[in-house]
């Protein structure tokens, strides 16, 4: 709801002012109406630069939305050190217990050897405690495998006779940065070592760690955190951006509405203003070729009899030298007669250039995530066979036959997730703790699927809403109706203004739209893992890393509905009305020569139609009255005479500093008159 919002302030600053129409029309040849496409800042007339940053404003408060949406408030893991310590006297320690605490190769290399896990356990032999004392970064030796046996409740300690004087005989407090061997000189080296007893040759620690509980995965504690640097960030965006929208609110109150909306905005100003209206080009389509006019000021350097004009270039052939002398409108009312025929051409081809950028952008996502979908497949596939073959060993052990025994279905979910989120999603890996980097990635990973979504979904409905105003443009042929306006008011128009869709297509794209950022949110996401070590009064320790997962079923489907998006896309571009009526797909222009003998917006309402015939051609545009049938392969053009278009001209010949300039007018053909 907050971007459909933003979208709308948005067309509010790219939209053109009654003001600025026949002024684009003549520089700019054409612009497009009923979308919020920032290239139409660039037509107008004046405020370039105040329209660019209200449109950045805007846009820079919205990306928070998608950036931060997500990440702002949601569940932790919160894991604490083990409360539960046992102690077991042995006559020696296993051979793997020894091997693994061996520090004959790393003796010349005392920070690299160095391991919280290693602390951690000799703290619990000597003070009945178990805690780091510090703040790990995550690189420390063997710390991974110590932070995965966090969630368990019990550590083992397994000691010699030699250690059985030295259990549980200080505190925390006065172990620190005590008992710690720097000499490894000897045959068996111990990292900590307290008279006879050395950790790892005589002392050794084991975390009761049971691959599943009764659900299927680790025992966690979880707790609700808010991240207060990206809750202040999107709470600023929202703030700024609903000022922004309440002082355009209230600037426009009781001052006449000159922005232009709909199309039928710009009929209706057209027909207030004349001066709009273009004249003789009733059946031309959006977008396509016209005649243009050239008012040339001659000079002395290179305007010299026997000059031959250069077929190249500009359009008046005359002149190539010194273009700045030319003064070209594109709205000058120039005969363009057209034929009635009812074929079309389609939205892609209508959109050009555009279409191409579109298509890539949907192509690359929907085979990006088809990729995906079927590694994850072939995958899944993979180890459910592996599953399988390793069920059927009778060797196994009894934690995998634990595991064999709650079946196929349960191991798979636990290893590739399902529908994601935070309980049921599997974890593809881990980022560096205590990095604001990590943050500011996990913000993006958790977050970047939506956003690209969501450049694809306006680009979505950017082509819906161009076919919308072509059909509600196109079915003024067949029936009469009122205009949607929001300029004026009246029993002749429909002020109904609902970002161009109607219900019936708008709300089940809203609908499709909130189903696929829940799903890509639990396709990918980041799991955010807390450790707090508060034992210690004195040296409180907490830290945190995200891990990234991801949910197996949340990608397949958001898979499946982005294909169906894209096959919609597609066949949104192949989208081709039929009928006499020129096309429109938001052509200001079009709009604007269909209004010249249109006088009135009655009850009823207008329709596009016959108009009669003129001095040499046929007509065709909307009236308050009753219309006649397009006469097809007829020539079309306009009520005005060819004795009237050169009177025109000639008025436009002097300029408002009363210099006489020469006229050239290009036909279709190329050739000048």
């Amino acid at each position: 709801m907050i971007l459909g919002m933003s979208n709308t302030y948005q067309q509010l600053i790219t939209s053109l002012s009654t003001k600025e129409l026949r002024w684009v029309l003549s520089k700019h040849e054409d612009s497009r109406v009923g979308t919020n496409s920032p290239f139409n800042i660039n037509a107008k007339r004046s405020g370039k630069l105040n329209a660019w940053l209200q449109w950045i404003l805007l846009i820079g408060t919205s990306l928070p939305v998608h950036f931060l949406a997500n990440s702002v408030i949601g569940p932790s893991v919160y894991h604490q050190p083990p409360s539960q310590i046992t102690f077991e006297e042995v006559p020696e320690l296993s051979s793997s217990d020894r091997s693994r605490y061996d520090y004959t190769s790393k003796r010349y290399s005392f920070l690299e050897m160095e391991a919280v896990g290693d602390r951690a356990c000799w703290l619990a032999f000597r003070t009945g405690t178990y805690s780091i004392s510090q703040s790990p970064t995550g690189t420390e030796y063997g710390f991974e495998d110590e932070l995965a046996a966090w969630p368990q409740s019990t550590v083992a300690v397994t000691y010699t006779r030699p250690c059985a004087p030295y259990r549980e005989t200080t505190t925390i407090k006065d172990m620190r940065d005590k008992e710690v061997n720097r000499d490894f000189s000897g045959e068996e080296p111990s990292l900590y070592s307290i008279g006879d007893c050395g950790f790892g040759k005589d002392v050794a620690c084991d975390m009761n760690s049971p691959l599943f509980d009764d659900d299927g995965v680790g025992k966690e504690m979880c707790r609700l955190s808010v991240r207060m640097s990206a809750a202040l960030i999107f709470a600023g965006c929202l703030i700024v951006k609903a000022v922004y929208m309440l002082t355009v609110v209230f600037q426009g109150r009781k001052k006449i509405k000159t922005k232009c909306l709909t199309f039928g905005d710009v009929i209706a100003a057209s027909v207030l203003d004349p001066s709009l209206q273009i004249k003789n080009e009733c059946m031309l389509n959006a977008f396509d070729g016209h005649r243009h006019l050239v008012q040339h000021t001659c000079h002395p350097k290179h305007c010299r009899a026997g000059v031959e004009p250069s077929a190249t270039g500009d359009s008046i052939g005359h002149c190539q030298k010194c273009k700045k002398f030319n003064e070209i409108d594109y709205a000058g009312d120039l005969l363009h007669p057209s034929i009635a025929i009812k074929y079309k051409k389609s939205l892609i081809a209508n959109l050009g250039g555009n279409a191409v950028g579109q298509m890539a952008i949907l192509m690359i996502t929907s085979v990006a995530m088809l990729g995906i979908s079927l590694m994850l497949a072939v995958l899944i596939g993979f180890s459910a066979s592996r599953f399988r073959y390793r069920c059927r060993q009778p060797d196994i052990d009894d934690d995998f036959r634990a595991v064999c025994d709650k079946g196929q279905s349960h191991f798979l979910k636990y290893q590739y997730g399902y529908f994601g989120g935070f309980d049921t999603a599997a974890t593809l890996g881990g980022l560096e703790m205590n990095s604001i980097s990590s943050e500011v990635a996990a913000f993006a990973i958790s977050n970047g699927a939506q956003l690209l979504y969501s450049i694809i979904y306006l680009l979505l409905v950017y082509n819906f809403t161009l076919i919308s105003m072509e059909h509600d443009w196109g079915r003024l042929e067949r029936d009469r109706d009122r205009l949607r306006c929001t300029l004026v008011e009246g029993d002749g128009f429909r002020q109904s203004y609902l970002l161009q869709l109607k219900k019936r297509i708008l709300y089940p794209m809203m609908i499709f739209s909130s189903l696929m950022h829940w799903l890509l949110g639990q396709s990918i996401s980041t799991k955010e893992t807390i450790w707090s070590d508060k034992i210690d009064p004195s040296n409180p320790v907490e830290f945190s890393q995200y891990n990234v997962v991801y949910g197996a079923y949340a990608v397949w489907v958001s898979t499946i509905l982005m294909l169906a998006q894209t096959g919609i896309c597609w066949y949104a571009f192949t989208y081709c009305r039929e009928g006499f009526m020129p096309q429109m797909y938001g052509s200001i222009r079009a709009c604007c020569a269909a209004t010249t003998q249109l006088t009135s917006f009655p009850r009823a309402g207008v329709k596009w139609g016959d108009l009669g015939e003129g001095e040499k051609f046929r007509h065709a545009g909307f009236s308050s009255d009753e219309v006649k049938d397009i006469k097809p392969a007829e020539l079309y053009c306009g009520m005005d005479s060819e004795k009237d278009v050169i009177d025109r001209i000639r008025d436009r010949g002097t300029g408002p500093d009363g210099v006489k300039r020469r006229i050239y007018i290009r036909d279709p053909g190329g050739n000048d008159s």
